[in-house]
C-alpha cells in the first residue's frame, strides 16, 4: 500500500474478542504502528468483534472486555483514538452497548448499518448509534434525525420487514394500547413518550385502539387523526366517544384479538362524531 502511494489504510483485526491479546494482538499492532511511523502511511485499526463475544463491562477480562481492550491499546502502545474503530455483531444482544463502551474508553469510530441489518444477528444499528451519540455529547452535530423515519419508510417500500416494536422506527414503538397511558399523553406527552418523537423523528406518538384503550385512547386516536388540539380536541367524555367505546368492547366480548383498524374507526367516527368529519 505504501509503495503504491496510498496515504491511509485500514487494517482489520478479525475475531479480536477470541484472539490472544498479549501474544498476538499487541505485538502485531505494535509492528503496524512502527511501520506507520517509518513509512508515513496512516494506519487505522478496525477492531472486529466477529462473533459478538465482546462485553461492555469494565471488569471483564481480555480478550472479551471491550473497555480493557481499548484502554490497553492506547496505554500500552500509545495508539491514538483516531486510529481505533469498532466493528460489532449482535450474537449476544450487546451490539449497541459494546460500541458505546468503546467510545467511552477512547475509540473514535464505530461501524453501523441501517436498522442493524447484517450477517447472522446483525451489526450495530446506525440510527441507534446516532441517537446515542447525541445523548452522550448533547449535540446532533448536524445530523437530521427525520431521515431515520424517511429511511425506514423507504426500506418498507423495498419490502424489508422492520418489526413493529423496533426502536425509533417500528410502527408501534411510540404507540400505546393502554387507556391510562393515552390519558396521560393527552394531558402531557412527556408522561408516556420517550421524547418529542414528532420534533426529533417526525413520528407523532399514537394509540392503537383495543379493549385496553378506554375512552381516553379512543379520543386520542380521533384527535390525532383529525389534527385536533386544545379547545378543539374531542373530549373523552363526548357521548360519541362513549358509543364507540361500547362498540369496541362488544368486539372483544366476541373474542376479537386484533386492534381496531383505522378504516373501522373512521366509519365509526362518521357515525358517532359526525360534526368533526364534515
Amino acid at each position: 500500500a505504501a509503495e503504491a502511494g496510498l496515504k491511509a489504510i485500514r487494517c482489520h483485526f478479525e475475531d479480536i474478542t477470541r484472539a490472544d491479546f498479549w501474544g498476538c494482538v499487541v505485538p502485531f499492532a505494535e509492528r503496524l504502528m512502527r511501520f506507520s511511523e517509518e513509512s508515513g502511511l496512516y494506519i487505522k485499526i478496525r477492531l472486529c468483534d466477529t462473533m459478538g463475544y465482546g462485553v461492555p463491562w469494565s471488569e471483564a477480562a481480555l480478550p472479551r472486555g471491550v473497555p480493557k481492550m481499548i484502554y490497553y491499546l492506547k496505554k500500552e502502545l500509545g495508539i491514538t483514538s483516531d486510529r481505533l474503530e469498532w466493528h460489532g455483531h449482535n450474537d449476544f444482544h450487546l451490539v449497541l452497548a459494546n460500541p458505546v463502551a468503546a467510545w467511552l474508553y477512547g475509540c473514535s469510530a464505530a461501524n453501523g448499518s441501517l436498522f442493524g441489518i447484517g450477517e447472522r444477528c446483525g451489526n450495530p444499528p446506525l440510527e441507534g448509534l446516532a441517537i446515542t451519540y447525541a445523548e452522550l455529547t448533547g449535540t446532533t452535530n448536524g445530523m437530521n434525525f427525520h431521515a431515520i423515519t424517511e429511511l425506514a419508510n423507504y426500506f418498507r417500500e423495498m419490502g424489508v420487514d422492520i418489526p413493529n416494536n423496533y426502536p425509533f422506527v417500528g410502527r408501534d414503538f411510540n404507540v400505546t394500547r393502554a387507556g391510562i397511558h393515552a390519558d396521560g399523553c393527552i394531558k402531557n406527552e412527556e408522561i408516556y413518550n420517550i421524547f418529542d418523537t414528532t420534533k426529533i423523528l417526525n413520528k407523532p406518538y399514537g394509540v392503537a385502539v383495543t379493549d385496553k384503550s378506554g375512552v381516553a385512547g379512543i379520543a386520542l386516536w380521533y384527535n390525532q387523526y383529525l389534527g385536533l388540539e386544545g379547545e378543539k380536541a374531542i373530549d373523552k367524555k363526548h357521548p360519541g366517544v362513549a358509543e364507540i367505546y361500547k362498540w369496541v368492547m362488544e368486539q372483544y366480548d366476541q373474542k376479537r384479538t386484533t386492534a381496531i383498524s383505522p378504516e373501522e374507526l373512521i366509519e365509526l367516527g362518521k357515525k358517532h362524531l359526525g360534526d368533526y368529519f364534515k
